[in-house]
């Protein structure tokens, strides 16, 4: 028997372990979650706190987003102090020396020199295609005004979007104490920037023209993400997002890919062997997409009825769907989620086929699953009592008969009158 009151309240509440991907991934952090609910389909030492290296820029890049991509051409000079490098042996032996944003020389970069004016838009593209250290810095500059307050900035940016343990002290990854992340933030993260389109289209682009400037002619620039390129990587369903490596930690890769409408994001951590990333990111994608959708049938149009009393209905008010409601998910996905019945404000009287609620089916991670209307199953007509209570309490209508009974009494009082004389 279920509780029934006016407004809302919880039918059930589901709870299950959901079953994991069953696929062989030998590299020693990994995670796989669908980028847009955010289930995770698989994880292995997910939230192992490590070094994120060049995975950084993905942060950098939905940030500096945030913050200045209503204008991607607006020109850009390159400050000595963002494109100053040492030696890595140096900066790696004197962290401390140095501020956490010093390029490395033999880093990963696009060639900026001194006093070079880019566009954003071209140093967006430097920063996720050709992993441009460099461009990180001119970018951080750009958006803060001061390369060491975009790091402050951004961290306080993740903390709002409920990341709180990746910490980042520099725009482009390089080694540095307490420069952290874990696989799964870099999950949530990388989610959140693919919702970005223009971030969304920057990171699935294999070539970019790069236009001639002030000090360079023209160049290209080309993804460094194997699974976009042909190649014995290369992934058809793959559309993004960022490789990253560093002597300390190895080899990362965060990486997306849709099929049938559906994007899942994996990051895989720490591989000592770079192409390895490849083929267990590919390994884990192509489990996923082979999975098999599951239906549960939650209530049914013809057994499943609801009922609540209703002040002035002469008989409780009883409700239906019109169709089975059911859910769908892959088995890896199977949802947590609590079915919450819903009663519309009612106004009497309530007639059959009348829309008077529904129900919702909310995960949770307080998203919304499912909805389905319900509609009421016979008249519900008012009291006596409520009639006559609806009435008196309408002023218009006491006053009018109030004028009634006053007028009919003074014409019975002067028709006696007239009958006695």
């Amino acid at each position: 028997m279920r509780m029934l009151c006016i407004l809302t309240f919880i039918i059930f509440s589901y709870q299950v372990q959901a079953k994991q991907l069953r696929t062989d991934v030998s590299v020693p952090i990994a995670v796989l979650i669908n980028g847009e609910t955010g289930a995770i389909l698989f994880e292995k030492n997910g939230h192992l706190v490590t070094q994120p290296a060049s995975i950084t820029k993905i942060v950098t890049a939905l940030y500096a987003l945030e913050r200045k991509g209503d204008d991607l051409d607006v020109p850009i000079v390159a400050s000595q102090d963002a494109v100053s490098a040492v030696p890595e042996k140096v900066r790696m032996a004197n962290p401390l020396k140095y501020p956490p944003y010093r390029l490395e020389v033999g880093g990963t970069h696009i060639g900026i020199k001194v006093g070079e004016v880019l566009t954003f838009r071209t140093l967006l593209y430097g920063l996720m295609l050709s992993s441009g250290n460099d461009a990180a810095n001119v970018i951080a500059e750009y958006v803060s005004g001061n390369i060491g307050k975009f790091s402050q900035e951004m961290n306080a940016f993740l903390k709002k979007n409920g990341i709180t343990t990746t910490t980042l002290y520099n725009a482009h990854g390089l080694p540095y104490p307490n420069h952290v992340t874990t696989a799964y933030e870099m999950a949530k993260i990388s989610a959140l920037a693919m919702r970005n389109p223009l971030f969304r289209q920057i990171v699935k682009t294999v070539r970019y023209t790069r236009p001639q400037t002030n000090k360079q002619p023209e160049s290209y620039l080309l993804q460094s993400n194997r699974l976009l390129r042909s190649g014995p990587s290369f992934y058809p369903k793959a559309i993004g997002i960022k490789t990253g490596y560093s002597s300390v930690v190895g080899s990362n890769l965060v990486a997306a890919a849709e099929h049938e409408g559906r994007v899942l994001i994996a990051v895989l951590l720490n591989a000592q062997d770079k192409y390895q990333r490849y083929r267990d990111t590919i390994a884990l994608f192509e489990a996923a997409f082979q999975e098999v959708k599951t239906t549960r049938i939650l209530f049914t149009k013809q057994y499943d009825h609801f009922s609540v009393p209703i002040k002035g209905g002469s008989i409780p008010l009883e409700a239906a769907l019109s169709e089975d409601l059911k859910i769908e998910y892959y088995p890896a996905e199977e949802p947590n989620f609590k079915t919450v019945l819903h009663w519309n404000k009612p106004q009497m009287p309530i007639l059959k086929d009348q829309l008077v609620g529904e129900v919702r089916v909310i995960s949770d991670a307080n998203r919304m699953i499912k909805v389905a209307p319900i509609y009421a199953t016979r008249d519900v007509p008012k009291t006596t009592c409520f009639r006559l209570k609806e009435i008196f309490s309408n002023k218009i209508t006491l006053l009018t008969l109030l004028m009634l009974f006053f007028t009919g009494s003074i014409f019975l009082v002067t028709r006696k009158k007239s009958a006695s004389e």
